[in-house]
């Protein structure tokens, strides 16, 4: 007894030095940048907000600067509200804040393999060379142009096909250009495509299990010892329902490509191009397996919220559609539907795509950096470990630098004096955690609006009483997010719409 009262008071004595050694080193240290004062121990975990956190922190951002902190159990959350610091801070600092965080959740759930959250090592690095043999600049898209071009006229026969939801067409396009591009894959028309399902859910369960301070063993990483029956254990039990599906997204494709190319089929998709290289190894392999699970992540998110965006703003802002339908009636016509030959002679569509970028950007948040070791900027004190998030959502909604910002209007882009473009302002990331897929989610966003806009008149859905539905221009929440569902009325153009898109498709059915 003596003996355990004794040893817990040395315990007690080491502690009291332990955090007494940190409160004067801390005194000595340069202030960390300003912020809301929090709590002892817990600091401003109570203030998180548990949805759509990049609206607070614009709030803060406006209260306490374009460059501030707060601390959540102990880590500092620096919060970039000015695109300028954050491309002096992230773009301009080579590896110094190119780490990711360690999320608990994402490596319970095997999350960890992907790109987006992997850590700056050699397998992120390996990743990035991977993906940039293939998809890495403009000029290497150029070859994926056939496979884009009628993955988008499939997109508006999906559309035809089921009017009354052109959300699911948009999701199942997404799919299946990604599909098709990542391993060579056309999905099944008729009924729900397993692929497509697979993808979907575990998209859905990636955007879940990453959001910030949602599961409390990202906020205490001890908790993932215990066992699944423990009451606060719910995330355990979530993991669970999670890590097979994202095995099965990185596994079930890959093996698809592998079995093709064995039985000697032609396949010219990411995958199929990298595994002919009969020089990888087997840890090159799943180095290309969890790349080309990540390519189709990045890409097909992407896509589904840009497309159906532009049916949300349409529905807001009809001038739009008419706008751009006059303008491509005049340089394509009505005897075929636009490619991407025509893209430079399109200002307005290329206008009306930076602006649905820049209206609901799909990352508003961007996925946060880590500190690798302590710094100064701006003096101020950054210590190892510290969180980086750029508010992009802020800085694309600057009344400062767009005119205007609520409102959708692409012509911002347009004249002699155009506002920034999204792409400069965090919308594909920073530095070296720039988005290797950017070139891809490029021409797969362009050449589906221009197709919507060539094929489709969108209008406002009526209520009981005939009177039009505006939707409400909202996203839903997460790391990545879409508009929240809305009613609409999508119908074919005209006649020799159909007609066009019915020649084009039996012209493209042979792309692979």
């Amino acid at each position: 007894m003596f003996q355990s009262s004794s040893t817990y008071e040395s315990a007690l004595v080491l502690l009291a030095c332990f955090l007494l050694y940190r409160f004067l080193q801390r005194k000595s240290l340069p202030p960390l940048p300003p912020g809301p004062k929090g709590w002892p121990i817990f600091g401003n975990a109570f203030d998180m907000p548990k949805s759509r956190i990049w609206r607070k922190f614009a709030e803060w951002g406006d209260e306490w600067g374009s460059i501030m902190s707060v601390n959540v159990l102990g880590t500092p959350f620096i919060i970039l509200s000015d695109p300028l610091i954050a491309e002096e801070l992230l773009g301009k600092t080579g590896s110094l804040y190119a780490d990711r965080p360690t999320l608990e959740m994402a490596n319970l759930t095997g999350w960890d393999r992907a790109l987006s959250g992997a850590r700056y090592n050699e397998r992120f690095r390996e990743y990035r060379k991977l993906i940039g043999r293939v998809v890495g600049t403009r000029g290497n898209m150029v070859k994926f142009y056939p496979v884009e071009d009628y993955q988008a006229n499939m997109f508006l026969k999906r559309v035809f096909n089921n009017p009354e939801d052109p959300a699911a067409a948009t999701r199942k396009t997404a799919g299946a250009m990604v599909l098709h591009l990542t391993y060579g894959y056309k999905i099944k028309e008729e009924g729900t495509d397993p692929f497509v399902q697979l993808a979907d859910e575990a998209m859905e369960q990636f955007s879940d299990i990453t959001r910030p301070g949602v599961y409390m063993v990202d906020m205490f990483p001890f908790l993932k010892h215990v066992p699944a029956w423990f009451p606060l254990a719910y995330f355990k039990r979530r993991a669970a329902e999670c890590i097979k599906t994202c095995n099965d997204v990185a596994d079930i494709p890959f093996e698809y490509v592998k079995n093709q190319l064995d039985r000697g089929e032609e396949n010219n998709s990411y995958a199929a191009d990298l595994l002919k290289d009969k020089s990888l190894g087997e840890a090159k392999l799943e180095d290309l397996k969890w790349s080309a699970a990540s390519f189709y992540a990045a890409g097909s998110d992407t896509t589904v919220s840009v497309v159906y965006a532009y049916i949300m703003a349409v529905c807001i802002y009809p001038e739009i559609q008419t706008k751009a339908q006059a303008e491509l009636d005049k340089v394509v016509g009505n005897d075929r539907l636009p490619s991407f030959q025509d893209r430079n002679s399109l200002p307005y569509i290329e206008a009306l795509v930076k602006e649905l970028y820049r209206w609901q950007p799909i990352v508003p948040l961007a996925v946060p950096h880590r500190a690798m070791k302590d710094s100064m900027f701006r003096g101020y004190y950054i210590p190892k470990d510290s969180l980086i998030f750029a508010n992009v959502w802020k800085f694309l909604h600057d009344p400062k630098e767009y005119k205007d910002p609520w409102i959708f209007n692409p012509e911002r882009f347009l004249g002699p004096n155009p506002e920034p473009e999204p792409t400069v302002r965090g919308l594909f990331g920073y530095g070296r955690r720039v988005c290797p897929g950017l070139h891809l989610a490029d021409v797969s966003v362009w050449i589906n609006i221009a197709k919507a806009v060539a094929g489709l008149n969108i209008s406002r859905a009526l209520d009981e009483n005939g009177k039009p539905i505006i939707p409400t221009p909202e996203t839903t929440d997460g790391i990545v997010v879409r508009p929240i569902p809305f009613k609409c009325v999508v119908e074919p153009r005209s006649e020799r719409v159909v007609e066009l898109l019915d020649e084009a498709l039996r012209e493209g059915e042979h792309v692979n």
